[in-house]
């Protein structure tokens, strides 16, 4: 992200609007168009020369469920946009919301689905990881009519402001991709789009904070790991990313906390046919290290062993 507060700040939350493509001179191939709920609309790299602005909030708007999943902290049947899965403790899903709110022990670390064909990222504890205020178009926000407006005089005129008093989905279809608002001069209440197919009826005049979010534990957009892509027209929130190297990104980050999970005899085996093994790797066991260098691309067998022995662990 070099772009200042163009977005409204670390936290603020847009949508994704349009999705680059090859031969494209206004939005190339791996950018993507954000509309931010503070009005600003621009485009942003998902790739685009090896650089990653965003990272992806929920994809709930554009349908993705986990329908066979209950939430076990708010215990709503079906898990819409990201879940997120207890390391430690057997069947125990969070959905985003729960997840961001702290239910359930801090100090366990989650893994991160992102759609049905992920496999599950591995994210730090929450407990040692920081947080930022979520804010955009919530409830409570105040909002005028946006950029894809096609309801006349619905809000009562051009500058008229309403209050958003519910985010909910549209017919079975998405979710969280709709905002209820009441204009304040005549009292009429209506829905309006909020990223449902891509399209965003309001722009926000005050926003509204809805709670705090672990932003370094988001994907980063454009970046697929196990499946389809991300770059699909969603919600979004900007933030940091660093660019990498690889034709597909490895599952490990530099700068992320990592921990060896396997049994001694299971390391020992892995290791076979790829460097050998060393005693003192048998101290790295069990231990949380923080990922220094990454060499090289490979599959998922062997980039575990790169992991594990190429980087280098600071066991804290």
């Amino acid at each position: 992200w070099q772009w200042g507060d163009q977005d409204g700040g670390e936290g603020f939350s847009g949508t994704v609007v349009e999705v680059g493509r090859p031969g494209s001179s206004s939005t190339p191939d791996r950018t993507v168009v954000v509309h931010w709920d503070t009005g600003a609309r621009t485009n942003y790299r998902v790739g685009y020369q090896s650089a990653y602005d965003l990272r992806l909030l929920d994809n709930a708007p554009i349908g993705v469920k986990h329908a066979n999943h209950i939430c076990d902290g708010c215990r709503k049947q079906g898990i819409y946009g990201l879940q997120w899965s207890c390391s430690r403790c057997f069947d125990y899903d969070l959905c985003t919301v729960c997840y961001m709110a702290d239910k359930h022990d801090t100090s366990h670390s989650f893994r991160r689905i992102d759609n049905a064909n992920c496999p599950g990222i591995e994210v730090p504890s929450r407990k040692n990881s920081s947080k930022v205020p979520l804010q955009g178009i919530f409830i409570g926000a105040r909002v005028v009519r946006g950029p894809d407006w096609d309801w006349g005089n619905q809000d009562g005129g051009i500058g008229e402001i309403g209050r958003v008093t519910e985010i909910r989905g549209w017919d079975g279809e998405s979710s969280r991709s709709v905002a209820s608002v009441v204009w304040g001069s005549s009292g009429v209440n209506n829905v309006y789009r909020l990223g449902h197919k891509g399209k965003v009826d309001l722009k926000c005049e005050q926003p509204a904070t809805s709670g705090h979010i672990y932003i370094n534990h988001l994907p980063v957009l454009g970046r697929s790991i196990g499946g389809s892509g991300t770059t699909s027209s969603g919600t979004a929130v900007a933030a940091g990313t660093g660019s990498g190297g690889f034709d597909k990104p490895p599952p490990f980050l530099v700068g992320e906390r990592v921990k060896v999970c396997v049994s001694l005899p299971q390391l020992r085996t892995m290791q076979e046919g790829h460097g050998g093994w060393n005693h003192k790797m048998a101290e790295c066991v069990s231990q949380v290290g923080v990922v220094h260098r990454i060499t090289g691309t490979c599959g998922v067998l062997k980039t575990l062993r790169i992991t594990t022995v190429y980087i280098k662990i600071n066991c804290m």
